[in-house]
């Protein structure tokens, strides 16, 4: 039965489109399964000919079960021995399978992408709604650690000195974001930072211009040595305008981000505005009106109504604990008032471009923080190795580099080749035939005759 009967056979047992696509996905499934079991042993005969003719023997038939997106493909081949060397499968080695490796590649690329938009239990479900395959959360959760640990190996290629980028202006910010930790008590903190080169408007959304993600679970400077890194390998900042925020926390001063750029003159350093707002909000209050005449008078960066509003409401406040609150606040804006500093009052090519790191914590935390999830050290370290590489576009990039690529080389080429030869075609043929006319033009048969 040819493949065009068998779809006609299951067509008409169907009872509407939904049953159909159903049997037919297990059937093409089933086909590719087989055709491609049939494919890898017959390669296998013409792999080990020429292993034979010098010297090597063979040792024993072995089975192997592969998982592919269509399928699981079960398949024999050929160990070969040889005295004073070591047994190899050739088959395996040609295709670049690895010693106990149950699934393709592209399948556990995929699976590791799903395990970063949900959980490792709902990315197998997910497996099993769209493909044929049934996969547990215990899976999905390891094939996402090996991909991860795969990808962090990966070093970047340095570029030449003549590719290096020479942006006008170089944003940098950095951050940090509070994950759970399985350690009763404990919390992780997960250090992340990010580049870009400014911000464009499409449609009506603003998007940054070439932006580059960092993060780890060490130290602040840590973080800094690895954007260090990528800066020296990446950009020529020599004639670049560097310009740093951050929430002025511990690990993020100003001093972190100017050494990023070397011994440079063209540095500035903005205090977020959102940490400056909530630091105001959170000392004051006790007075909701001091709290949004203050907010107003930072936002328009005026020094000498700031003072004259302190001085005001301090002459009236009786409380010693928001006397204090409010002396904090004084001390706080005058230490930082030159970061406050609007960019669009300084004199700089941009107004605009900073204050973008709080909102991105976003894409982390909602795979990381919600529903109360807690991790392992390593576990959150891979999980955000792979969200990292996902965000800066090279997820498949990095992963495809750790795989083994001699797959399909010269070898596999040839005994294909070899295959084919000895393999019977049959000649498709284009049947012909006549309609033949007992009667006049005019009628039925006559016009369908002249028609063809």
């Amino acid at each position: 039965m040819t493949i065009v009967s068998e779809i006609f056979e299951k067509l008409k047992d169907c009872q509407n489109l939904s049953e159909v696509e159903e049997v037919f996905s297990l059937l093409f499934s089933e086909l590719f399964i087989d055709s491609l079991s049939h494919c890898l042993e017959l390669l296998d005969k013409f792999l080990i000919q020429p292993y034979l003719e010098d010297g090597w023997s063979i040792d024993r038939l072995e089975e192997r079960q592969i998982t592919f997106l269509f399928g699981t493909v079960t398949f024999k081949r050929r160990r070969l021995r040889k005295q004073g060397e070591k047994s190899f499968i050739p088959l395996d080695r040609a295709l670049g399978l690895e010693p106990r490796q149950h699934f393709s590649p592209l399948f556990k690329e995929k699976i590791a992408q799903l395990s970063t938009g949900m959980t490792y239990r709902q990315a197998g479900r997910s497996v099993e709604l769209l493909t044929n395959q049934t996969i547990s959360h215990q899976t999905v959760h390891a094939i996402a650690q090996s991909v991860a640990e795969k990808i962090r190996e990966t070093s970047d290629s340095e570029l030449d000195v003549s590719d290096k980028k020479k942006p006008e202006v170089l944003y940098i910010e950095a951050d940090g974001i509070w994950i759970g930790s399985q350690e009763k008590g404990k919390h992780l903190e997960y250090k992340r930072g990010f580049i870009h080169e400014g911000v464009e408007k499409i449609g009506n959304r603003n998007c940054l211009i070439n932006p580059v993600y960092f993060g780890c679970f060490g130290t602040s400077k840590d973080l800094f040595e690895e954007i260090r890194s990528y800066l020296s390998t990446h950009y020529d900042l020599s004639r670049t305008i560097i310009i740093a925020n951050s929430d002025g926390g511990s690990g993020y001063e100003a001093d972190k981000f100017q050494s990023l750029g070397g011994r440079r003159s063209l540095f500035e350093y903005c205090l977020d505005s959102y940490h400056v707002m909530k630091y105001i909000t959170g000392k004051l209050g006790f007075d909701k009106f001091l709290q949004k005449e203050l907010r107003q008078v930072v936002k328009a960066y005026d020094y000498e109504r700031v003072e004259l509003l302190l001085d005001t409401v301090e002459s009236y406040l009786e409380q010693e604990e928001h006397l204090e609150r409010l002396s904090e606040v004084r001390a706080y804006l005058t230490r930082n008032w030159c970061w406050i500093r609007p960019l669009k009052d300084r004199n700089l090519p941009v107004s605009d471009g900073v204050g973008v790191c709080e909102s991105g914590h976003r894409f982390y935390t909602n795979r990381m923080k919600k529903q109360g999830r807690n991790w392992t050290r390593q576990g959150a370290e891979n999980m955000a190795t792979l969200l990292v590489s996902i965000r800066n576009g090279e997820f498949e990039r990095l992963y495809r580099a750790t795989v083994s690529e001699p797959v399909f080389s010269e070898e596999i080429a040839m005994s294909a080749s070899k295959a084919l030869k000895v393999m019977k075609h049959k000649e498709h043929t284009i049947p012909q035939a006549t309609i033949p006319v007992y009667g006049p033009k005019s009628s039925a048969m006559g016009r369908l005759s002249s028609l063809f």
